[in-house]
């Protein structure tokens, strides 16, 4: 991993990282959504085993909506540490 401490590279840098991270995030939470749906969607195929599965991925779905929001917390401070070096290079300490 490249390190470009305070540049305007950096910057860049940290708000990729923060847009890659949202992405993420939303991407997981699309996933479990999309994997409700289709096990649902198989409904008797699957027999006494639909429910169980069913409540085995709303167990995964509701940790990983408690991990979201720190996903956003972080990446909320990774923009605001972008933000910051920006304003750190237009003033010209670096």
């Amino acid at each position: 991993m490249a390190v470009y401490g305070i540049s305007k590279e950096g910057a860049d840098a940290l708000k990729q990282l923060a847009t890659d991270m949202s992405t993420l995030n939303n991407d997981i939470q699309e996933c479990g959504q999309k994997l409700t749906a289709k096990v649902s969607g198989l409904g008797e195929g699957l027999g006494i085993y639909e429910e169980q599965i069913l409540e085995l991925i709303a167990g995964v779905n509701q940790t990983q909506e408690k991990g979201r929001e720190s996903v956003e917390m972080l990446t909320t401070k990774v923009k605001k540490m972008a933000a910051d070096v920006e304003a750190m290079v237009s003033a010209g300490l670096a």
